[in-house]
């Protein structure tokens, strides 16, 4: 592989990053809407253990967050002249 294609995946890689960013953006303002409009504690509201209809999206916010952190290690890899595998798996 040629540093070329390696930037390439770099591009992809920050692509999906930014993405996530935005996605994750508008869910924590979504809910933080939802919280605020019924009132409820940060933290009663964000305890995922007690049936919450928010339950899942606010387990959606824990998956963005590992999956951004994980794309910046690739991003890091990629600064210290490292090969970028897109076969990593975020889940």
């Amino acid at each position: 592989m040629d540093g070329t294609d390696n930037d390439l995946r770099l591009i992809a890689v920050m692509r999906r990053y930014l993405a996530i960013k935005t996605e994750l953006t508008d869910l924590k303002s979504s809910l933080e809407e939802r919280r605020k409009a019924a009132g409820i504690a940060v933290g009663e509201f964000y305890y995922i253990r007690r049936d919450s209809e928010h339950a899942d999206n606010i387990s959606r916010t824990v998956a963005l967050k590992k999956e951004m952190s994980q794309l910046m290690g690739l991003a890091e890899a990629w600064a210290r002249d490292e090969i970028i595998s897109l076969e990593t798996s975020f889940d």
